[in-house]
C-alpha cells in the first residue's frame, strides 16, 4: 500500500514537467518539521506518556527518555492540476512498539477545491478531533512542550482513512468554518498484557469561528469501535461459561463489557487567542462510551501566556476526571478453570479502576531564530490512590499511594 501510493505521488510529480514554459517549484512543495526534546521525572515506579499510542515514557523505563516527545516529519504537496492538489506527510515518533520508530503516513490524500470556500478531500487525513489535531505534532506551531496530555490522552485516533468536506464563509467580520467527514482506523496498541486491536468507523463534524485574534471550535464524532486480542476471546468465553452454569451477575456484567461494535461518542469544545502580546488556549473534550469495557472520561485544560519579545512564558492548569465508574456486582468464577476465572477477575478489575489526575505546568518558549524555537517546561501531576491515572507500566506502590509526580522537559523546535 505505501509502496503504491510512493509511486503514484511520484508520477503526479513528474507529470507538470511536460509543461516547458514552468519550474517544478511551481508545482511541487516540500516542507518538513521537527522536534528533539529529552524529559526527565522525579518517580521511577511508573511512565509518564506524551500520549495514548505509546507503551513506554519516562520515569520507570527511560529516565532521561529522549523519546517521549522527539518527532520528525516530511510533507511534499503537489499540484497536480489548478483545483487538484496531493499531499503526503511522514512521520516518525515513538509509537506503542517500544523500539519502533518507523516512518508512516500520517497525510496521504486529494484534495480537490471546488472554489475558495469549499473542497472535498479523499484519503489519509489527520482526524480533526481536538482544537489542534492537524499541528499537534508540529511543535514549533504550539506554545507548550507538548499538546496537553490530560485532554488528548482521551482518544487513539490520530488519522482516519476515508472522505471529507469543508465549507467556509464570511459572517460580518468573522470567518466560519464547517467540516464534515467519514472513515475508517486500524491500529495496534501494544500494552503489557498483550496487542489490543482497534478497528474505528468514524463519523466527523467540527465547526469553528475566526474573529480579532479568537478562535472558537465546536467538534463532535460518533465512533463504533471494535477491540480484540487472544486474551479477550478468552475472556468472552469464560463469560459465556458462567452464563451457562447460571453463576448470578455473569449476564449482566458480560453485557455490560461489550468491545464489539461499541458506540462511542466524542465531544470538544475550545477556545484560542492571540493578540496583543496575550495568548491563551482551553479546552473541553468528553469521551462516553456505551460500554464498561473502556473508561468514559472528561478532560479539562487551560493555558495562558504572554509574549515579551522573542519570550513567551505560560502557565496551564488541567484535570481528567472521571464519570461514570463502573461497579460490577460480585461474581463467583469457581465453577470455571482457575486460569480462566483469574482473567475473567482482572479484565474485570481493569475496567473498574479510577482514571483520575490534575496537572500544573509552567515553562516558557525562546524564538532563537526563524523557524527555530527552544522551550523547557515542567509539569506537576497530582493522581489520587488506586489508579495508575493513565501512567503506565506502574508498581502496585504507585498504584495504591497517593503521588506527586514532577516531569521536567526541553526541547528544541524547528520547521523548514
Amino acid at each position: 500500500m505505501k509502496s503504491r501510493l510512493t509511486a503514484f505521488l511520484l508520477m503526479l510529480a513528474a507529470a507538470p514537467l511536460a509543461h516547458a514554459e514552468r519550474s517544478i517549484e511551481d508545482y511541487v512543495r516540500f516542507s518538513g518539521f521537527g522536534t528533539v526534546a529529552i524529559s526527565n521525572s522525579d518517580d521511577n515506579d511508573a511512565d509518564y506518556r506524551s500520549n495514548i499510542e505509546q507503551s513506554t515514557g519516562v520515569g520507570r523505563s527511560n529516565n532521561p527518555d529522549s523519546g517521549l516527545d522527539t518527532v520528525f516529519g516530511a510533507q511534499v504537496d503537489i499540484q497536480a492540476a489548478p483545483q487538484l492538489t496531493a499531499t503526503a506527510q511522514i512521520i516518525s515518533r515513538r509509537l506503542s512498539d517500544y523500539d519502533s520508530t518507523r516512518p508512516y503516513f500520517e497525510w496521504a490524500n486529494l484534495k480537490y477545491d471546488f472554489n475558495e470556500q469549499t473542497y472535498l478531500r479523499a484519503g489519509r487525513f489527520v482526524a480533526p478531533t481536538f482544537m489542534i489535531s492537524e499541528s499537534r505534532m508540529v511543535g514549533y506551531a504550539q506554545p507548550a512542550v507538548r499538546p496537553v496530555a490530560e485532554v488528548y490522552l482521551l482518544s487513539p485516533i490520530s488519522y482516519m482513512n476515508g472522505v471529507d468536506g469543508g465549507y467556509k464563509f464570511a459572517l460580518g467580520s468573522a470567518l466560519v468554518k464547517m467540516r464534515a467527514g467519514i472513515g475508517t482506523l486500524n491500529q495496534q496498541i501494544n500494552q503489557t498484557n498483550g496487542t489490543l486491536n482497534f478497528r474505528f468507523k468514524i463519523k466527523s463534524f467540527d465547526t469553528s469561528i475566526e474573529h480579532d485574534g479568537s478562535v472558537f471550535r465546536l467538534g463532535y464524532q460518533r465512533i463504533h469501535m471494535d477491540v480484540e486480542n487472544d486474551a479477550l476471546e478468552l475472556y468472552d468465553m469464560a463469560m459465556d461459561q458462567l452464563e451457562a452454569n447460571n453463576v448470578a451477575n455473569a449476564d449482566s456484567i458480560h453485557n455490560r463489557m461489550q468491545r464489539l461494535d461499541v458506540p462511542l461518542d466524542f465531544f470538544s469544545l475550545g477556545y484560542m487567542y492571540d493578540q496583543g502580546g496575550l495568548f491563551v488556549q482551553s479546552e473541553y473534550a468528553i469521551r462516553k462510551f456505551d460500554s464498561d469495557f473502556v473508561q468514559s472520561l472528561d478532560g479539562f485544560s487551560l493555558l495562558s501566556g504572554y509574549h515579551f519579545g522573542n519570550w513567551s512564558p505560560y502557565v496551564s492548569y488541567s484535570k481528567l476526571m472521571h464519570r461514570d465508574k463502573a461497579r460490577f456486582p460480585a461474581l463467583d468464577t469457581s465453577s470455571i478453570d482457575p486460569g480462566l476465572g483469574g482473567l475473567v477477575t482482572a479484565v474485570n478489575a481493569g475496567s473498574q479502576l479510577l482514571i483520575e489526575r490534575d496537572a500544573w505546568s509552567a515553562g516558557v518558549r525562546w524564538d532563537l531564530m526563524s523557524g527555530v524555537a527552544f522551550k523547557a517546561q515542567i509539569d506537576h501531576i497530582i493522581k489520587p490512590r488506586n489508579t495508575v491515572a493513565e501512567f503506565v507500566n506502574a508498581t502496585d506502590e504507585f498504584f495504591a499511594e497517593e503521588r506527586s509526580v514532577n516531569i521536567v522537559s526541553a526541547a528544541i523546535d524547528f520547521i523548514f
